[in-house]
């Protein structure tokens, strides 16, 4: 029978692993929780609950912490999930048809249930909003970039779109909204300056962060989720426009040592 390994970065989550952890139980043949270096209770929580925690608090981006993590699995398919993501029971049942059935070069991909401030968002692009989350362990693994990072998935991959969804609390608070922002502004920057070698020029911050908000708000309908639709459309603007304001700081500041 096949077999499933749930895995899970995590740094400073002691709010949210719990519920992660719990609604993976079910179906998982191993629970690891890969550790950043929290400084709260997010380990002992997460041990608590029978996952196993290993420890990498150096630091080198998301898609490189994904594929030390993976490298600790030991079943046939791989489950991720973020610490902010909960499984339904719906879905449980799904993966574990699918990895019962699956061929290895199948990759399912799941749908996303937005939550913004504890509201279900249905429009600004943020649902089905799915993501590769279920593969066959030795198939593929995740890229190097730093933030946004994706499985590589070879050429005869076949994607398998799952009927249900997985509810994703993404932002609890304004506050909470902000530090994510700028973390991952940041570290985009950072990312897309390594592999294109070049900046922006001064503009290009205002005219994306522009486009940004009109993309999301009446592109993809923002304005039917309301007052929250009009918020989330201008968090997107703010968020672009600090990504290539980075863009442009880190190019700026290399040309000066040159």
């Amino acid at each position: 029978m096949a077999s499933l390994s749930a895995l899970v970065i995590a740094r400073n989550e002691s709010a949210n692993i719990a519920e992660c952890i719990k609604s993976m139980q079910d179906i998982a043949d191993e629970i690891i929780v890969l550790d950043g270096g929290s400084t709260d209770d997010t380990v002992k929580i997460a041990e608590g609950l029978g996952a196993r925690v290993v420890h990498h608090p150096e630091w080198e981006g998301y898609g490189k912490q994904r594929q030390k993590l993976q490298n600790y699995a030991t079943c046939d398919w791989c489950l991720w999930l973020d610490a902010d993501e909960r499984l339904t029971d719906e879905l449980r049942h799904e993966i574990r048809e699918f990895i019962k059935k699956a061929r290895q070069n199948e990759v399912l991909n799941i749908s996303r249930a937005n939550h913004v401030f504890g509201v279900r968002i249905h429009h600004c692009g943020y649902f089905p909003d799915r993501v590769y989350r279920v593969h066959y362990r030795t198939y593929t693994k995740y890229n190097d970039s730093l933030v946004h990072e994706k499985l590589d998935l070879p050429s005869d991959a076949v994607t398998v779109n799952s009927k249900n969804s997985m509810i994703h609390y993404t932002y609890a608070t304004y506050q909470n909204l902000l530090f994510k922002q700028t973390k991952y502004a940041d570290e985009w920057a950072k990312n897309r300056y390594q592999k294109k070698h070049k900046g922006c020029c001064f503009i290009t911050p205002f005219v994306k962060a522009a486009f940004a908000f009109f993309r999301m708000y009446f592109l993809q309908l923002g304005f039917l989720d309301g007052r929250m639709g009009f918020l989330i459309s201008a968090c997107a603007s703010s968020y672009t426009f600090n990504k290539y304001l980075c863009l442009y700081q880190i190019a700026l500041e290399h040309s000066r040592k040159k």
